[in-house]
């Protein structure tokens, strides 16, 4: 009977640190990239990131399934896996591109977004004084 309660004690204690352990282990971040992005193939996702200026997807999704919703995203990585430019699809249509250069020491260099992002007190582009 000794051998049985213990037995039992065992298996509930391992239950319960499974029932603790499968949601962080299912978990994925919402930063979550391709886990190896190839140089000019285009990667699909629902959810977009921006960390700065720089947008990148959330969580990787095939073409088939992202295509038929109302807003989906684009983004196409270079050699080392920065982010040079990313589509914001709404419909089927391009409504934005954001395309990105960098320097030699990785940090960015320029941004540019098409059409311009509109300045949200007067509804124009930003002026570049």
């Amino acid at each position: 009977m000794n051998r049985l309660n213990s037995a039992f004690l065992s298996l509930r204690a391992a239950l319960a640190a499974g029932l603790v352990l499968a949601p962080c282990a299912l978990a994925v971040p919402a930063s979550a990239r391709p886990e190896t992005s190839r140089a000019g193939v285009s990667y699909y996702s629902d959810e977009l990131v921006e960390s700065g200026p720089v947008r990148d997807i959330g969580v990787e999704r095939n073409y088939e399934e992202v295509f038929k919703l109302y807003r989906y995203y684009e983004v196409l990585y270079d050699e080392i896996e920065r982010v040079v430019r990313c589509l914001e699809y709404k419909r089927g249509d391009v409504i934005r591109e954001d395309t990105y250069r960098y320097a030699a020491d990785g940090s960015l260099l320029e941004h540019a977004t098409d059409p311009p992002i509109k300045d949200a007190k007067s509804g124009s582009p930003p002026s570049s004084d």
